[in-house]
């Protein structure tokens, strides 16, 4: 749970500003030489988006994990279960202990449950009290469930504010809203933005996204999400591997590895707090 929830402390809601890539200052080192791409306006890019994006009513998978916590690695099997829009149910095992249950986690669009079967302890919070305990304005279910699928937390909905470009260097789309010349404006005279920034890259034949970047630069923390082997599930490309990358206080890596997928087949999800398990608490 906790691991879920920095994952977003650098994030914030759909309706933030965006820019890209070159103008947050990170580098892409994957870029190709002769690359031919037509333009396209930020309104069909985000046509393209939307359409392709994954979806489902039940989704079942397996996947492996490895977690980077302020220089400590620990390597963790998930079995996930979700319903769209409704509940992810994950259940977590250390590879050392074998198949031996050590957290089992439920996320609905109001809670928080998470039980530790190790030292047998349960927590039950809403997500008011999560954002309070790690000081984020926006953390929701929406946003867990897009990272986890490689969809976008749709700030393409404000077409707007939004502009495209094409990056021939690496060979992507790319949508934003800041433009170059009012962020070195920005960053030269020392003023303060008000809001994180956003971008994201999509491939140019799948438009699925290959790279969403978020950066505060109030706090100087960014979260950079990369999906990679994008292979079909039900007729859908679904992105195999995710990298998560949080630089705040302390740094945060997450790489993950889905090994089996399945979509519409409905699950039981089991989340029974047996007797005699001790409450967690959270601090005002």
């Amino acid at each position: 749970m906790v691991v879920s929830l920095l994952l977003l402390a650098s994030c914030k809601s759909k309706k933030e500003t965006t820019v890209t890539e070159n103008n947050a200052g990170v580098s892409d080192t994957t870029g190709v030489g002769n690359c031919k791409m037509d333009f396209k306006n930020a309104k069909a890019l985000a046509k393209l988006l939307k359409q392709n994006q994954f979806d489902f009513m039940w989704l079942s998978a397996k996947f492996s994990t490895t977690v980077i916590y302020q220089g400590k690695s620990n390597d963790f099997n998930v079995t996930l279960k979700s319903r769209k829009d409704s509940v992810i149910w994950m259940s977590f095992t250390d590879p050392l202990l074998g198949a031996v249950e050590g957290a089992r986690v439920m996320l609905t669009c109001d809670s928080v449950k998470f039980m530790d079967r190790i030292n047998k302890k349960y927590f039950v919070s809403s997500y008011d009290t999560i954002r309070k305990l790690i000081n984020v304005d926006e953390l929701d279910f929406e946003m867990l469930q897009s990272l986890l699928i490689g969809n976008s937390v749709e700030f393409y909905e404000e077409d707007e504010k939004i502009k495209s470009s094409v990056d021939r260097s690496s060979c992507k789309y790319q949508l934003g809203t800041l433009r170059k010349r009012k962020l070195k404006r920005v960053l030269s005279n020392g003023a303060i933005l008000k809001e994180p920034a956003q971008s994201i890259w999509l491939d140019k034949e799948k438009f699925k996204i290959l790279r969403n970047f978020f950066t505060d630069f109030n706090t100087n923390r960014t979260f950079d999400a990369n999906y990679e082997r994008f292979e079909k599930v039900d007729s859908l490309f679904f992105p195999f591997t995710l990298k998560f990358d949080i630089k705040a206080e302390r740094n945060l890596k997450i790489n993950i590895e889905y090994q089996k997928i399945n979509v519409n087949k409905s699950q039981n999800l089991p989340f029974n707090i047996p007797s005699g398990y001790e409450q967690i608490k959270s601090k005002k």
